[in-house]
């Protein structure tokens, strides 16, 4: 067991984002270091100000896409005519995607007076539907009518991950009973009572496809989402939300019959061009949805037995459980909804019936990974020896003690996570010749899908972890530390000979921002190499700070994330960028 006496259990600002020291004193250590920061030409840019865009009053504009080919927006709210129309009812909350108008078009639009669209409504994905989902909800005040520019954008916390591919996207509605979702500081909000916090998070997850164009030219005339309400978010008070979803080139197609006694978790398993992988934390463990978009099957690639057919390349885990239910077949409360893409409206069942048939995004399969059942097979297979000695070691009583978790990689390629756990120790489980025994240990285990077998990577201890806060804490640094050391960013870009042991747990600040112009800086060697020769250097090691926050996209690149959080806390955006285009808005 190595000893992790890291700083980071008390340093945890270091673990929230923007680093307002890391801002200010940068510049001053390492100005003379030539940065890799990228800028576009200024021949190339484009400002546009936000009012030129004459989007409804009652949307927010939250981002822009990776190309800056749309603007992303929510809004909603009852329409003036009713509810309802023809085309079914309309939604009180939805995801907009607007054109981005050119500069060219803005100078045409200026000095006509005929009626004209800047920004046109392109897609639109519906969150809220009616009034039996919104029960737990709080009532936004553009549905009882207190202001007639209220809009629930900016009551209702969402946050929003967008594929990679630009392929589909995962909303994540926040039901925010009896807490403000988003706080005033960098952290989520955590509630005193454990049954309040667990309240907290209960939430309503909408997978949608993104705006694209069919084969022949035209825009797609149904907009299909997947829904699932009710549901726990735990994923909401994590470090990040970019680790819930992952590419992948497996789907499993087939159940696995009525032999509840095999470990395989399917029968078949089918290659894909384009899928992804969404874990939701929820209940000790994660329900992982394998989704499907537009032609993701490979046509060359048929099914396959996962035990007979040398394509897979299986490979299993060294351990072998002795119990099967530690990834389970999920019940799959998905709920299918089919939609106008301009309006929001909700089609019937009836009146979509080819568009149901004719592919799209779908949802492939679900499983359930549970962690306790996890935790609960190492603890018991390690009694011997580990955990020797303690006082609930009986036959007929076995102990589950306090843990938490976090979900650090996913193999695209195969059906492998790396997962790290955490656990208190306070009840003297772990028998030690030491007069003090550790507070916490944790585990790195990597678990694999297909037959639940698993390796233990690497264990770790904690002194002083002794309550939920410093437990959870410690959690999220190990698997900072661990996704750092992966992607090769901040001082693990150097070699190996030039990191004192000491450095080995290193986590520093962290950002969300998705456009990030100093993005290569997380892997600067000239950057890092200085930073920590200055800090071995160093007598007062505490005062040598990093020269940036590592920017969550170059630990988790696989999506970016909008959020309604400015809106939601009133708090003035003066700039939306696109990550990969010259295209900006501006406050004015």
């Amino acid at each position: 067991i190595y000893n992790n006496n890291s700083h980071t259990d008390t340093n945890t600002e270091n673990i929230r984002s923007n680093n307002s020291m890391n801002e200010q004193n940068s510049d001053n250590f390492y100005g003379s270091i030539q940065s890799h920061r990228q800028t576009w030409r200024p021949y190339t840019s484009q400002k546009i100000p936000f009012s030129k865009l004459e989007t409804p009053l009652s949307d927010a504009i939250l981002a822009m896409t990776r190309c800056g080919g749309y603007l992303i927006g929510v809004g909603g709210g009852i329409a003036k005519n009713g509810p309802t129309s023809s085309k079914g009812m309309r939604p009180h909350l939805s995801i907009k995607f607007y054109g981005v108008p050119s500069p060219a078009r803005l100078q045409q639009i200026q000095g006509n007076k005929m009626p004209r669209i800047v920004s046109p409504l392109i897609h639109t994905v519906p969150l809220l539907l009616g009034s039996i989902e919104n029960r737990n909800f709080p009532a936004p005040s553009s549905i009882l009518g207190h202001n007639e520019y209220a809009s629930p954008a900016a009551e209702i916390p969402i946050q929003i991950l967008l594929s990679d591919s630009g392929s589909l996207g995962v909303a994540f509605l926040h039901h925010s009973t009896t807490s403000m979702a988003w706080s005033s500081n960098n952290g989520p909000t955590f509630s005193e009572s454990p049954a309040l916090q667990d309240e907290d998070i209960l939430g309503t997850i909408v997978i949608f496809e993104m705006p694209r164009v069919a084969l022949n030219g035209q825009t797609s005339s149904v907009t299909k989402s997947f829904r699932c309400s009710n549901v726990r978010v735990g994923g909401w008070t994590s470090f990040t939300m970019r680790n819930a979803l992952w590419p992948t080139t497996l789907i499993p197609t087939t159940v696995i019959g009525n032999d509840s006694n095999s470990l395989f978790m399917c029968n078949h398993i089918r290659k894909a061009l384009s899928a992804y992988m969404l874990f939701n934390d929820e209940d000790d463990g994660f329900r992982i949805t394998w989704i499907t978009a537009v032609d993701s099957f490979d046509k060359n690639e048929g099914t396959f037995d996962v035990d007979a057919n040398p394509l897979l390349e299986y490979s299993p885990n060294t351990i072998r459980p002795t119990r099967n239910d530690i990834v389970v077949q999920s019940e799959g409360n998905w709920e299918e909804c089919l939609s106008d893409p301009e309006t929001g409206y909700r089609h019937s069942d009836s009146s979509c019936q080819a568009e149901r048939c004719s592919g799209g995004l779908n949802i492939a399969y679900e499983v359930y990974l549970r962690i306790d059942a996890l935790l609960s097979d190492i603890i018991s297979r390690r009694r011997s020896s580990l955990f020797k000695k303690s006082p609930y070691q009986n036959e007929c009583v076995f102990f589950m003690p306090d843990f938490f978790y976090n979900l650090t990689g996913v193999s695209p390629d195969s059906l492998k996570a790396v997962l790290v756990i955490v656990f208190s120790n306070k009840e003297k489980m772990m028998y030690s010749s030491h007069k003090k025994v550790p507070s916490a240990l944790g585990v790195f285990v990597e678990v694999n899908l297909l037959d639940q077998s698993y390796d233990e990577l690497k264990w770790v201890q904690h002194p002083s972890c002794n309550d939920a806060s410093s437990m959870k804490q410690w959690c999220n640094s190990l698997a900072l530390n661990w996704r750092m050391r992966e992607c090769h960013v901040g001082i693990f870009c150097l070699d190996s000979n030039k990191i004192e042991p000491q450095m080995e747990n290193w986590v520093c600040g962290t950002h969300e921002c998705n456009v990030d112009d100093d993005l290569n800086d997380d892997f600067n060697v000239d950057f890092w190499s200085d930073y920590v020769e200055r800090r071995n250097n160093s007598k007062r090691k505490g005062l040598v700070v990093a020269p940036k926050d590592i920017s969550m996209s170059s630990l988790y690149p696989y999506c970016d994330v909008v959020t309604n959080r400015a809106v939601h806390n009133a708090v003035p955006v003066k700039r939306i960028a696109s990550r990969s285009s010259p295209i900006e808005l501006i406050y004015g």
